[in-house]
């Protein structure tokens, strides 16, 4: 690992206007801006909460289709850099968005959870830094508020054992099913912040009507710190969206599950 302020952070946030069960969800309206706009702007703010890093890119990383020529604008107009790639191999097109920065460490965020929390952020890249890790990622706390930290190196190793499409749309997986060729560590969260069963995420009408209840009550910069209260002292608005299945899930907490805690 090279020293702190020597590593190249390459922080890509990926996104796409062909979202299925929420149509055109990156550009959909959240408290009075659009839902990835809330990401890039939490985004651009973790540099801050790192401890000596001094290389920190923030990159949109989105389909080259016309139907998101608009996330490309939104992403101009924030200050990030876009880059643009293949829409189903999302693998791939975060490898070359990082390349594009030359990041060697990637922070693999998500255009859909608007609540992504510095505090999981910060203890997730001491963790990350603290060994000779290749991938690092807090469990257990609502789904929407972490980020996978994982190398470069790493990534196009799973990209060389990616040989079916599932691997390539799911990014991180085959580092899951090949836990003996990666160093991972899964973090266990504060005790305060144990909530798996809430999701921040944003995948449907109700996930959404749910996050933009947080934002009204506590505002846009609501960290785990203070919506965790809230929710414990509100169980109906926890309650918002807790029949919505996430997509894909079970398969991946099974591969976590296998590897356990570290």
């Amino acid at each position: 690992m090279k020293a702190i302020d020597e590593i190249k952070i390459a922080a890509v946030i990926t996104a796409r206007m062909g979202s299925t069960r929420l149509s055109r969800k990156a550009l959909i309206n959240l408290a009075g801006q659009p839902l990835v706009s809330h990401v890039i702007d939490r985004t651009n703010g973790f540099q801050n909460i790192l401890g000596g890093v001094k290389r920190y890119d923030v990159v949109l990383a989105i389909p080259d289709g016309k139907k998101d020529d608009e996330l490309e604008e939104i992403g101009k107009k924030s200050g990030v850099k876009v880059f643009r790639g293949d829409e189903d191999d999302v693998l791939s097109r975060i490898i070359l968005a990082a390349e594009s920065v030359g990041g060697d460490v990637v922070f693999r965020i998500t255009g859909d959870n608007p609540l992504i929390d510095p505090g999981v952020i910060s203890l997730t890249w001491r963790g990350f830094i603290d060994g000779d890790w290749d991938y690092a990622v807090m469990e257990d706390t609502p789904l929407g508020t972490t980020a996978e930290i994982v190398t470069i190196a790493a990534l196009k190793k799973a990209e060389f054992l990616s040989d079916n499409p599932e691997l390539k749309e799911h990014p991180t997986l085959a580092l899951y099913r090949n836990p003996d060729k990666f160093r991972m560590r899964l973090i266990s969260p504060p005790e305060r912040w144990k909530h798996p069963e809430w999701r921040f995420t944003i995948d449907t009408e109700m996930d959404l009507r749910f996050v933009e209840r947080i934002i009204t009550d506590l505002g846009k910069d609501a960290t785990l710190d203070k919506i965790v209260p809230y929710l414990e002292l509100h169980p109906e608005i926890a309650e918002m969206n807790s029949q919505v299945a996430q997509a894909g899930w079970k398969n991946l907490k099974e591969c976590k599950d296998a590897i356990g805690q570290r």
